[in-house]
């Protein structure tokens, strides 16, 4: 019953991530620079999908990364909360790449003015 409850929560927050970046992509579509528009998208996808192990044995319990960070700031254990960051951090910076690196084929394939 126990794992039948971790991925049922998974599958509500995935769920709930889901709508929250959906409503955020609305409310930027009215930003003029496309630079910055997708890079706020790609923050707030980071954010909410990034997930850190917070088991302290072997197995594997994925929590949001924010959340262990957050909390384990709040309760001085830094280290954790570093490593949640960096987590955080290291994909950030893979999707902007990604993000670069499609514009980069827009501009070769010539569709810059489309989307």
């Amino acid at each position: 019953m126990e794992s039948f409850s971790y991925l049922a929560a998974w599958a509500v927050y995935l769920i709930s991530a889901l709508v929250m970046i959906a409503v955020f992509w609305r409310m930027t579509r009215n930003l003029k620079l496309r630079r910055t528009r997708r890079s706020l998208r790609v923050l707030v996808a980071v954010l909410l999908l990034t997930p850190i192990n917070i088991a302290t044995d072997a197995s594997i319990w994925l929590a949001p990364a924010y959340l262990v960070g957050a909390y384990d700031w709040v309760l001085g254990h830094t280290d954790k909360a570093l490593q949640a960051g960096v987590y955080i951090a290291a994909a950030y910076a893979l999707m902007i790449v990604v993000v670069m690196l499609e514009s980069v084929m827009r501009r070769l394939l010539g569709m810059e003015k489309a989307g």
